[in-house]
């Protein structure tokens, strides 16, 4: 195990509280006087986090020399305020990375998470053939639950819904979390939702009026990053040396998850609560550390398209640099 391992779920409130008290912590790598090979991450229960977890418990950020403090987070959009005080490292998606700095908050990608490929999809819009979602056009008028309203899913589908001449005004958005997305679709309380693995794997196979409309992300490119990892700008540029070893963790991690599938699931199931069928049954995504700056431009790109962004980005500042 980890030598530490501190696993707490934290909502909004929790983590202004986190942020308050943080020097008054475990020092962490982003502390001038405190111990550089400490990082404190935080993440949810998203499966692209899975190496992280696995490298934690597998012992391989130890071999680093890596000592990680993890605190689980759902809402990951609010998390690039707390790098720097409550965490040095976290998840997110481009387009909060890009939301974040248009706001003047320094944050910077450190390490590719997934990559979204056409024989193993990661985003998913599903709809209920009872509510008569069965393909993208049919949104219009209809309830779509989503997990953020300013995630890369969301984003992809605004984009998807404008090339397929729907207005996104049209429909219905109402939020919610992945482990509750089955039973709300199968409720009919939501007519489709967006969603990603493990979620959707549970979403599909327990309601046979589930439809799977596809992979929004596929319709911005072939092949496209949609989640990755992320700290502070000045953060990075101090801990290059660590940056350059999480990578290497996290590469090891995937190696192992490929290799190791019922203890990957395992790790998998301790850190997202979901049911043993779901896990099981549960596609992994294509890992990858790889920082893909072309892809920023893709969300960039889509963001102008589904919501009017108009912010001056430099996205060159967006990725740190790379030995």
């Amino acid at each position: 195990m980890a030598r530490t391992k501190r696993l707490v779920t934290a909502g909004i409130a929790g983590l202004l509280a986190l942020t308050a008290t943080a020097c008054g912590g475990a020092g962490g790598a982003a502390s001038d006087d405190g111990d550089p090979r400490t990082l404190r991450i935080a993440h949810n229960s998203n499966a692209a986090a899975l190496p992280v977890q696995v490298a934690m418990a597998e012992g391989i950020f130890d071999k680093h020399d890596l000592n990680v403090e993890f605190t689980k987070v759902e809402n990951i959009g609010t998390l690039p305020g707390t790098l720097g005080r409550s965490f040095d490292i976290a998840l997110s998606v481009p387009t909060t990375v890009i939301s974040a700095a248009q706001q003047g908050i320094p944050v910077t990608q450190v390490s590719g998470a997934t990559l979204d490929v056409e024989d193993n999809p990661t985003g998913f819009v599903i709809g209920s053939k009872k509510a008569g979602v069965t393909d993208i056009t049919k949104l219009a008028g209809k309830t779509l639950g989503v997990l953020t309203e300013t995630g890369t899913t969301h984003v992809a589908t605004k984009a998807w819904l404008k090339q397929e001449g729907v207005d996104p005004a049209s429909v219905n958005i109402v939020q919610v979390d992945g482990p509750s997305q089955a039973d709300q679709l199968a409720a009919g309380r939501v007519d489709a939702v967006e969603t990603v693995m493990p979620f959707a794997t549970g979403v599909l196979n327990n309601n046979p009026d589930a439809v799977n409309l596809g992979d929004p992300y596929l319709k911005l490119a072939d092949e496209l990053a949609a989640i990755l990892w992320i700290s502070r700008q000045d953060w990075a540029a101090r801990n290059a040396d660590v940056i350059a070893d999480f990578r290497t963790a996290l590469d090891e991690a995937a190696e192992f998850i490929a290799t190791n599938d019922e203890r990957a699931r395992a790790v998998l199931k301790e850190y997202t609560g979901l049911p043993d069928a779901a896990i099981k049954e549960a596609v992994l995504p294509t890992y990858t550390s790889e920082v893909r700056p072309k892809d920023l431009e893709v969300w960039l790109d889509a963001m102008r398209e589904a919501d009017g962004f108009t912010g001056d980005v430099d996205l060159n500042a967006l990725v740190a640099a790379q030995d």
